[in-house]
């Protein structure tokens, strides 16, 4: 051991290969995108591969660049050296706003799921969809405000539980079920239109945003990019054997699912479950649907309450630097925006409204699924540009973890696979999901939310004062 670590003890505690690998998982695997993978077909393969290595791998490693170079406030800090403070503070916005859509539409799963323990129809009632977001939502509000330590131990026990649990047993029933010969509702016929959105492009390209929001987030793994020993080797590897796992376990959950669920049949919120209920009835298991369906819905609410607190972080931060009102920086006892959360939690509340507008709960689970994807994506395509720039801009920084491949072309081909990637799917934002949903009417309200959206940071960065950077904290 070095003399440094003896003299720093803070610089002898490494986090494993396995442990990044099995924490960067955490972020992104779900059960909630397998019923959107169901309805493409065997087209999710060629989908899960443009999301997996050209979306995941990009955003992670760009981060771990950041991160280890520039480790403070993340997002914010990154764009904010390329590009100023102005554009630092919208994509730290852009952020977290999407969260108020994204988080709604993993509510509704939770919503959902927890309709089959109780009563497989209210899944499609909207009132108990709303009742259920806003109980599930402002509890994990009122458990964040007592800090990190619950919310991440609670976070912990959903994933396994709730998460592991049921993808192991949904991939390994639907093994048997296919052993046994029991009708298979996919088609696997080996033509380019079955494995390629070549026809009916359009649903299948707005199917692929749910793809891309299954892994968005990822960037928060970056944070880690400096507790890992020899970052170099270590942290890239950690990425790609998450990104196999993820990959290989959300593909397998999607199969068995069109495997087992007719696609006309197929409910896109509560799909997963839907196909567990089938495969339990037929081995005459089916009391064990509402304890799983719970644990379903335990999963997706643990993810919850991890998405609640996290893009907070990185707003109070910019907020800190004076790009916010004193009280919006406010925190309370156990070191929590306290003012920001409970704010978050409102508007949170009016966007959970849409259920009541929207034809049906499929489309507003699409409609605030593509909204949260139209949002972030501005933010990744700033994040991708302001590693570029800053190769060349800030090239004197010391970056402990540096995307490899030459100087500069390494990075110019990972950011730009990323970017490409990111601007695609923006475009793809803008096609109405579903037929209940008038194209020009969903274009215009798209349009409306993103400008208003970007709009809001730059009236905070015009109308910001010298004295909101002298905050006093509670």
């Amino acid at each position: 051991m070095s003399e440094a670590e003896l003299n720093n003890p803070r610089q002898t505690t490494y986090i494993g290969v396995l442990a990044l690998t099995l924490m960067t998982t955490a972020l992104f695997l779900t059960l909630r995108n397998m019923p959107m993978m169901a309805e493409t077909g065997m087209r999710m393969v060629f989908f899960n591969i443009i999301t997996v290595f050209a979306f995941l791998v990009p955003v992670a490693l760009v981060s771990a660049e950041l991160a280890t170079a520039w480790p403070r406030n993340g997002v914010f800090h990154w764009v904010e050296e390329a590009f100023g403070t102005r554009w630092g503070l919208t994509a730290v916005w852009l952020q977290w706003v999407q969260s108020l859509f994204g988080i709604t539409s993993i509510l509704s799963y939770v919503a959902a799921s927890l309709a089959y323990a109780i009563d497989p129809a209210l899944a499609a009632s909207r009132t108990f969809i709303v009742v259920v977001i806003l109980t599930v939502y402002w509890s994990a509000t009122l458990l964040n405000l007592r800090g990190m330590r619950a919310s991440s131990l609670i976070s912990s026990i959903c994933l396994g539980a709730g998460v592991l649990l049921p993808t192991a047993l949904l991939i390994g029933l639907a093994f048997f079920y296919v052993l046994q010969g029991h009708p298979l509702q996919l088609n696997l016929a080996m033509t380019a239109d079955n494995w390629l959105p070549l026809n009916d492009s359009h649903q299948s390209l707005v199917l692929f945003l749910s793809f891309i929001f299954g892994v968005v987030g990822i960037e928060v793994s970056a944070s880690h990019a400096r507790e890992v020993r020899n970052v170099q080797r270590n942290y890239p590897l950690a990425v790609f054997s998450a990104a196999i796992l993820g990959f290989a376990l959300t593909l397998l959950g999607g199969l068995a699912v069109a495997a087992v669920v007719p696609v006309d049949q197929l409910d896109l919120v509560s799909g997963s479950v839907q196909a567990l209920q089938r495969l339990l009835h037929i081995w005459r298991l089916d009391w064990l649907l509402a304890p799983i369906a719970l644990l379903v819905a335990l999963g997706a609410a643990g993810q919850v309450s991890t998405w609640v607190v996290g893009p907070i972080k990185g707003l109070w931060a910019a907020g800190c630097a004076g790009n916010l009102p004193p009280l919006l920086q406010a925190t309370n006892a156990q070191g929590v925006a306290r003012n920001l959360l409970l704010i978050q939690a409102c508007l949170m509340s009016g966007v959970a409204l849409v259920f009541f507008v929207v034809p049906s709960v499929d489309s507003a689970f699409l409609l605030l699924t593509s909204a949260a994807v139209i949002l972030y994506a501005v933010m990744y395509l700033m994040l991708f540009a302001s590693a570029i720039r800053l190769r060349y801009s800030r090239a004197d920084i010391v970056r402990p973890y540096r995307i490899p491949g030459g100087y500069n072309w390494g990075l110019w081909l990972v950011a730009g696979t990323g970017f490409i990637t990111t601007l695609a799917c923006f475009f793809i934002g803008f096609l109405p999901p579903g037929t209940d949903m008038a194209g020009p009417t969903y274009v215009f309200a798209m349009l409306a939310i993103l400008m208003l959206m970007l709009a809001v940071p730059q009236l905070l960065y015009r109308w910001r004062r010298p004295g909101w950077a002298a905050i006093k904290k509670e």
